[in-house]
């Protein structure tokens, strides 16, 4: 019988191992292959209204600004313009600014009112107060903002300080109002008056104060919704001299509710 050489085994071995390890591994890599390519199965789109070029706060969406695009329907809101409901949209105001080719959501946008009675709620009434730079945060209250109201009297040369109304909306300043159709004519000057959305009863309230003393105004942060902790103040208080006031029976109105 003749005699095996050792190492040409030792070759056919490892050659044979070789050839079984690539066949696994392409049989692995073909398995993988398949694997994702049926989990990567095409996704369900949906056709949306998009901007043709970025929109900015303010625009009135225009048919001329939009196109349709396909976009994946996990990507699109709940509420995005479609072909088919878009053009009920068109000519109101764009309140948060739009990227171009972005989804526009039906939240982004408010109707315009050709008149400015048609901004006031039912129960409610407007009314203007005059206001200075200084008393109107240098000109910064935007339509839209809430203010806080002080009433400020001076009587036998002693001062104080009240608040009055909380929380109230501004509802124009000058003759720029939020959400009304303008005629191009307020530009960009500035105001002397704020013009409030109100109760009857607070109106009237308003009415004597504006005659009692000095209405100061302080603007509050969007969303914030408790009032002010505040009371009666006077000259002897701030100097800290003589007994403090604890609101001096001043009731603070509240968003202009009774």
């Amino acid at each position: 019988m003749p005699k095996v050489n050792r190492n040409f085994l030792y070759v056919a071995v490892a050659v044979l191992l070789g050839g079984l390890a690539s066949v696994l591994a392409v049989k692995y890599i073909n398995q993988q292959v398949a694997t994702r390519t049926h989990t990567a199965a095409p996704q369900k789109m949906r056709t949306v209204v998009v901007p043709v070029h970025n929109l900015k706060v303010g625009d009135v969406l225009s048919a001329k600004d939009l196109a349709t695009r396909d976009i994946p329907v996990a990507y699109v809101p709940a509420d995005a313009l479609t072909p088919d409901d878009y053009e009920s949209h068109l000519g109101q105001m764009l309140t948060t600014p739009l990227a171009q080719g972005a989804p526009i959501s039906a939240m982004a946008m408010e109707p315009i009112a050709n008149h400015f009675s048609d901004i006031i709620r039912p129960d409610r009434v407007a009314y203007t107060i005059d206001v200075s730079e200084t008393n109107s945060i240098s000109g910064l209250i935007v339509p839209g903002d809430h203010i806080d109201i002080l009433l400020l009297l001076s009587k036998n040369s002693k001062d104080d300080i009240r608040p009055l109304l909380s929380d109230v909306l501004v509802l124009a300043t000058g003759k720029h109002a939020k959400g009304v159709r303008s005629d191009g004519t307020e530009g960009n000057q500035g105001y002397s008056n704020l013009t409030l959305e109100l109760t009857p009863k607070n109106a009237q309230r308003i009415g004597i104060a504006k005659k009692m003393g000095q209405l100061l105004v302080m603007l509050r942060s969007p969303g914030t919704k408790f009032p002010p902790n505040l009371g009666l103040l006077t000259a002897s208080d701030l100097l800290g001299a003589g007994p403090r006031a604890h609101g001096g029976g001043v009731q603070f109105i509240i968003g202009g509710r009774q």
